[in-house]
């Protein structure tokens, strides 16, 4: 799918909301968004009315998508494949996250040992393009507008 017609600042912005677990509406002929939280912020009943603008908004919006958080598994498809794919064999940090995904709560534990790692920022360099890369994948092929020729 060619999302090439997207600015890169439309997908990093939906890519830096669905990483801290928004979900984001993206109006198809505007490029506008709007984001709100997602599942992992707990019940939509919770926030009460504070949404409900934004949810009156999207509702007028002809073409409208909707960009979910990426799933828990999807999630830790990205850990792994940064462990195995960025990470020198013979690093112990590699040992350490291995072990530490490998555990309960192996989100938390990640964070615990990456943080205090060398491969901090690496880190979030390779979970942004992987998340962008989910974004545009997601995205639809933008059209030649209605009254334009074809």
């Amino acid at each position: 799918m060619d999302s090439s017609k997207y600015p890169p600042e439309l997908i990093k912005s939906i890519t830096e909301d669905i990483g801290a677990g928004l979900v984001c509406y993206l109006n198809i002929d505007s490029l506008e968004t709007e984001s709100v939280p997602g599942v992992g912020y707990g019940v939509a009943e919770d926030f009460g009315d504070a949404y409900q603008d934004v949810f009156n908004k999207i509702d007028g919006w002809e073409n409208c998508i909707r960009i979910d958080p990426p799933e828990s598994w999807l999630s830790f498809g990205i850990m792994e494949g940064f462990i195995t794919s960025c990470i020198p064999d013979g690093d112990v940090v590699k040992g350490h996250l291995l072990d530490a995904i490998s555990r309960k709560k192996p989100f938390q534990n990640f964070k615990l040992v990456i943080d205090g790692s060398q491969y901090r920022q690496q880190w979030f360099d390779y979970r942004q393009s992987r998340l962008e890369q989910l974004v545009r994948e997601q995205l639809p092929t933008l059209q030649t507008p209605k009254n334009s020729p074809a």
